[in-house]
Order: structure tokens, then C-alpha cells, then sequence
């Protein structure tokens, strides 16, 4: 089979990175044992021949309506001449244009990580609402992913891959964290999308032998390093997410639903182009977002069950009182949407008054 593009893009003695047409190929020179979130060949594997982070489009969704995975990547892999008796992989929707690759180095021990990442439309934290029942292999499409491909240049015990996971997750998790981005089924901050997949590889031909890969330890380090570093690159890359991006009081909101109109509607400005003008200096000026952000982690304290609503409420009332120079009112504070509805007229006032 032929394909229209092919480049080689990152290589060292263990392993060659090749972009293929729609996907990013690791081919492995070496012995190697795998730990890899793949349909076919997915699981702890050993001496695989090639790793694949797959980019699908709309014809391929409906190529997987069945719900047979195992051999839509089959499919793939022999359309990439790959075999698919030595070949696993992750799938996406983000664009392998958009990938980041990072290296980390100690001494003689080198971690590598090539990361794509979509988390605008699929973002998630743990323990958040469901957003579907899968049965019999049935279940909805694939959104937005964090795709993390990890090299170690050591020879890890398969246990030790295992706890490289562990690291390599909370890395990723602890990026979403640092941008604050928001999960698409609650008002709480991610942990990563809903369809996450992870590859962890080491070199079983290495004579340097590691049996801890946790967070203690100089290869936990590099890991997190590595995955860390990447997935800012790649977030920024598939859809422009950054702490610029971040840094405005509306994106402080957003994830309680406040967009710009909810200000508007709420205010005695009745030209549109005349209060855009007036809150767009409010919402980029980095005090003010110091200022929403500090209401926003006592709704987050609350909701959280570390502190309650009459805990909170006369430091939220002063902090609007004292911050935006506004009277509030007496009316008690319940719930969420009292302290934002509370939030939005003040700053109306503080705007306009």
C-alpha cells in the first residue's frame, strides 16, 4: 500500500518516531516490554514492533459504530503496512500535526514522551457525572484525547511499567490542574479527558535495570518531566489552551457557565458595543482575576465539603464589598449560584454605577 506523506522526525538507538500520513508510528529496534491502553494487542505486551497514535476522522466514527475496535485498528494498522500481529496503538481525533515530543535526561537514563491532546470538548474529572453506559462493547464516540506515548531507555520490570503509569497519570493530570481546565461535566477542574490512552515502553536490551518508577524516584521525575512538558505543548498546539488563556476573568467562570452575555444581560448598559468596550479592560486586567479566582476557590471549598456556605459567606461578601467598592446586600448565601448571580451584579455596579 502506499501513502502520501512519510517523515522521519525523532530517532535514537532503541526507537525511530516516523509521521505517517495520519499517524505518529514508533517503530522499536529492540526487545521491549509495553504497557499500552490499545484495543488490539492492548494490555502488558512484550517485544511489540510498533507503537501507533492514530488520528481518525468522521468516516472512521462510523467505522466503529459496531463497536468492534480490535478490528478497526487492524484495519488501520494494514492500511499503514504495519502487522498487526506486532503493532498496538491509541486513537484520537486531534491532529498528529499537533504533536510534542520532550526528552528528559539523567546521567546515563533518558525518558521520552510524544503527547497529542485535545481536552476543549471531552475533558473530565474523576468521579464526575457519566457520560455514557457502555454494554456489550456499545458505547458513544471519541470526542477529545490526551494520547501519551513514554520511552525509558532502561530495562523496567513489568511491574515497574505499572508504576510508570501512575506517574505518567498524575503528570497529565497535574498540567490540567496547573491551566485549569475545566471539565465538561461538571464545575470542577479535569483530570483528563474520558478517553485517555497511555503507552509506557522500555528498553529490555538495556543493562541498566530500575525497579521504581515512582514519583520518589529520578526516573519518576523524568516521566512527569517529560509528559509534563509535552502536554503543555501539545494542548497549546491542538487548541490553543495556555496560562494566557487562562488568565482572564471570564475563563475563571466559564466553568460554572458565565460567559460574557450573563454580565450584559444583567446590566443597565443597553449598547452592546458600549459595555463590550467597558468589560473587556475588567476581564483581562490579571487584579481582577486575582480577585474572581479567590471566590471561586471558596465555591470549590464548599463544594468540596472542606468548608460550608455560612463559613464563606461573610468573606466573599467583604471581599466584593472591599474589592469592587459596591454595597451588598443583606440576602443570604446558599448555593453556588447565589454567590455568582451576587458576583455578576456587583461587577455590573462596580462597571457602570
Amino acid at each position: 500500500m502506499t501513502t502520501n506523506y512519510s517523515e522521519e522526525i525523532f530517532e535514537t538507538n532503541f526507537f525511530k518516531i516516523i509521521k505517517k500520513d495520519d499517524a505518529l508510528i514508533l517503530n522499536l529496534k529492540q526487545d521491549n516490554n509495553v504497557l499500552i491502553s490499545s484495543w488490539l494487542n492492548g494490555g502488558l505486551k512484550h517485544n511489540m514492533k510498533n507503537i501507533v497514535n492514530q488520528s481518525i476522522s468522521d468516516e472512521d466514527y462510523n467505522m466503529m459504530a459496531n463497536g468492534d475496535f480490535d478490528s478497526f485498528q487492524e484495519y488501520k494498522f494494514q492500511k499503514l503496512n504495519l502487522s498487526p500481529l506486532t503493532s498496538a496503538g491509541l486513537i484520537t481525533s486531534a491532529c498528529m500535526d499537533n504533536y510534542a515530543i520532550s526528552t528528559k535526561k539523567y546521567e546515563k537514563l533518558e525518558v521520552t514522551s510524544i503527547i497529542t491532546a485535545g481536552a476543549d470538548k471531552n475533558a473530565v474529572k474523576a468521579g464526575d457525572k457519566a457520560s455514557f453506559y457502555e454494554y456489550n462493547n456499545h458505547y458513544f464516540s471519541h470526542f477529545g484525547t490526551i494520547n501519551i506515548i513514554t520511552i525509558i531507555n532502561a530495562n523496567l520490570e513489568d511491574g515497574a511499567l505499572v508504576t510508570a503509569s501512575i506517574t505518567a497519570t498524575e503528570a497529565k493530570s497535574s498540567i490540567l490542574q496547573d491551566l485549569k481546565i475545566e471539565s465538561q461535566y461538571s464545575n470542577f477542574i479535569a483530570t483528563g479527558t474520558g478517553t485517555d490512552g497511555i503507552a509506557i515502553i522500555s528498553n529490555k536490551n538495556s543493562e541498566n535495570h530500575i525497579e521504581n518508577a515512582g514519583k520518589h524516584s529520578k526516573l519518576g521525575e523524568l516521566i512527569a518531566t517529560s509528559i509534563r512538558d509535552a502536554l503543555k505543548k501539545a494542548l497549546y498546539l491542538q487548541t490553543f489552551m495556555s496560562i494566557d488563556y487562562q488568565s482572564t476573568v471570564l475563563s475563571r467562570l466559564s466553568r460554572f457557565n458565565i460567559l460574557f452575555d450573563d454580565f450584559y444581560e444583567q446590566s443597565s448598559e443597553t449598547n452592546k458595543i458600549a459595555y463590550a468596550s467597558k468589560f473587556y479592560h475588567f476581564n483581562n486586567n490579571k487584579e481582577n482575576v486575582s480577585f474572581i479566582s479567590s471566590i471561586v476557590n471558596l465555591i470549590d471549598e464548599v463544594q468540596l465539603q472542606l468548608l460550608t456556605w455560612d463559613d464563606v459567606e461573610t468573606v466573599i461578601k467583604q471581599l466584593i464589598k472591599y474589592y469592587l467598592n459596591v454595597e451588598v446586600p443583606e440576602k443570604k448565601l446558599k448555593e453556588k449560584n447565589d454567590v455568582l448571580n451576587l458576583l455578576i451584579k456587583s461587577v455590573n455596579l462596580h462597571l457602570f454605577d
